[in-house]
């Protein structure tokens, strides 16, 4: 490894101003738009600060800790800062972010309130800490200002210092918004949550010893995970392999035991985030292993609600006997018209992977979108409504038998979506590594290489389609059995939105990536209710996050992993070696460490 070239400089006072303003404009947004005073009712630590007030505080820190982190200039040169520069820096970028919010203070103090309904006495006290409105702005330059130099002094400490601390602080605002998550659970083992949890909050107890124990565990994450790592390295195949299955039931442990423990609500929670799982599942097939970008993936959802709606409904047209209607089921049982579901989703598949042979990347995807879209206008079109129900949906359709086991409770329900999650997950964990998982791979990087090779393209388009509609099919017939009732309104665009969302946040091609992603674009906004109006906006947020800081996912496959990094590494090569010879520059070779060294 070539030795990396390092120089010291102070931060310009213009970087410092701009990372402040940016800062002080993302303050006033939060403010503007009502997040600070909407969440300003939720405890982070009880006495201590509230939400609200937390976000204020940590924008204030990140523009601090962005403004003197090291960074690499256009030749790859590593500049770090002097700490005397990085705090000054750090409380100038804080104090032009305390001017921009003692700004909107004394706007809010002297204009009444018009448009921006969340700009009201009630954000002034907050801002104002209690004080008058000129007190308060002074005061809000001030504090900000030492959060910035706070930051940037958290930006030059060691990363084994640097990050427990951050892990410690996240760990702290975790725990707090979980508090509705936890405190069920707590109940229903009987133990004692009051040193843990107080007034919908951490108790101060408990955020101390939350933020010890997260931190520690960082640290020494740290100090000891190359150990580890190189320990695990040294394993035979057999010792991973045994490895691999002991965490493996611990995960299906975890998963068995958590309905018993987390009660209805929560339950209905995690059986529509296994709903999820299976149509990402489906979609990693077609996206993340044969990369065919499919938007119309809602389609297959839809036929498999409408399917299972036809066949099991007792207000199906397929229901003629008047004695029949009032049975416990239409035409057939659940488990009956399971496998015709299946094939007919299937067909469906085909039938759209037919015409899209020749297509590739954005044309691929319009096409799909505009098959996503036929399939919902046809379900409410007048000429199927007879046979489909139009507008009105689809009624009546009873819960999956037997009647003892009662599958309309979601926490019944929840075993059964488990069980064909499962399937699901080893059916596409044995398909990657095999023959036909190695052509989609292929297929994948460059068609008409695959294709020069003897991939038969069409075959594993076709099959790729026919694999992700059978397995997404499933979502979509415990959807209908959930409900008891379908409507059209049901299968929009935002379904296939959403579930390429979760396979970009989890990982492309990645099986534990897909119960990532699932878990935090749909368990998560569903806990917390109670901010349900920034949801998207936050869920915005989130995917924009992602997208910069981990483009591969949090839990991405390996060999995505790899190739997304080489070829950013060799794209950033390439430009410096083309710099360098128009300037007439020595080359500087690239790091192979994506991170600077701290």
């Amino acid at each position: 490894m070539s030795a990396i070239p390092v120089a010291v400089q102070p931060v310009p006072m213009g970087r410092s101003v701009r990372i402040g303003l940016i800062a002080g404009a993302v303050s006033v947004y939060l403010c503007a738009v009502g997040i600070v005073g909407g969440f300003e009712g939720r405890n982070v630590v009880t006495g201590v600060v509230r939400l609200g007030r937390a976000m204020l505080i940590l924008v204030a820190v990140a523009a601090g800790y962005a403004l003197a982190r090291p960074r690499r200039d256009e030749s790859g040169q590593l500049i770090r800062t002097p700490l005397g520069s990085a705090v000054a820096g750090g409380a100038t970028a804080g104090a032009v972010t305390g001017a921009a919010l003692g700004a909107l203070l004394l706007f809010i103090d002297n204009v009444e309130q018009g448009v921006f309904v969340a700009l009201g006495r009630g954000l002034a006290e907050l801002l104002s800490l209690g004080q008058s409105a000129p007190v308060g702005a002074l005061l809000l330059v001030i504090g900000t200002a030492a959060l910035g130099a706070i930051g940037g002094g958290l930006a030059l400490l060691p990363a084994t210092l640097r990050r427990p601390l951050l892990v410690g602080v996240a760990a702290v605002i975790g725990m707090s918004l979980a508090e509705p998550l936890l405190s069920p659970i707590f109940s229903e083992l009987n133990l004692e949550s009051g040193w843990l949890f107080e007034s919908g909050g951490l108790a101060v107890t408990g955020a101390v010893v939350v933020f010890l124990v997260a931190a520690g565990i960082s640290y020494l994450r740290a100090r000891e995970g190359t150990a580890v790592r190189d320990r695990l390295a040294r394993l035979p195949t057999a010792g991973l392999t045994s490895l691999r299955i002991v965490g493996v039931l611990v995960v299906l442990a975890i998963l068995a035991v958590l309905p018993l423990l987390v009660g209805g609500f929560v339950s209905l929670v995690l059986t529509f985030v296994g709903l999820y799982v299976l149509l990402g599942l489906g979609l990693n097939i077609v996206v993340g292993y044969a990369g065919l970008l499919d938007l119309g993936y809602v389609a297959f959802f839809a036929v498999g609600a409408y399917t299972t709606a036809v066949l099991t409904s007792t207000e199906s047209f397929l229901v003629t006997d008047e004695a029949t209607r009032f049975a416990e089921a239409g035409a057939m049982g659940f488990w009956l018209a399971l496998p015709i579901v299946v094939v007919v989703a299937v067909i469906i598949g085909l039938l759209i992977g037919a015409p899209v042979l020749r297509l590739r990347g954005d044309y691929l995807a319009i096409v799909t979108l505009g098959f996503g879209e036929i399939v919902r206008t046809l379900v409410l079109s007048d000429w199927l409504s007879p046979w489909l129900g139009g507008a009105q949906g689809v009624i009546q359709i009873p819960p999956v038998p037997p009647e003892a086991a009662d599958f309309r409770d979601p926490q019944r329900l929840y075993y059964l979506i488990l069980f064909f999650s499962l399937v699901a997950a080893y059916i596409s964990y044995r398909l990657a590594d095999s023959r036909v998982g190695r052509a989609w791979a292929a297929m994948r990087e460059d068609e008409p290489v695959a294709e020069a090779m003897g991939v038969s393209v069409i075959k594993y388009k076709l099959l790729a389609f026919a694999m992700g509609a059978a397995i997404g099919c499933l979502g979509g017939a415990f959807f209908a059995t959930l409900l008891g009732s379908i409507f059209p309104a049901s299968f929009s665009l935002q379904v296939s939105i959403n579930v390429l969302a979760v396979l970009v946040l989890g990982g492309m091609g990645s099986i534990p990536g897909v119960l990532v992603g699932s878990f935090v674009l749909v368990g998560l906004p569903e806990l917390l209710r109670e901010f349900r109006e920034f949801r998207l906006l936050i869920f915005g947020a989130v995917l924009v996050a992602i997208m910069i800081l981990k483009p591969e996912g949090l839990l991405p496959n390996v060999r995505r992993r790899r190739e997304l990094h080489v070829e950013e590494l060799e794209e950033e090569q390439y430009e410096r070696r083309v710099g360098d010879e128009e300037t007439g520059a020595p080359v500087l070779k690239a790091s192979p460490n994506p991170e600077p060294p701290s």
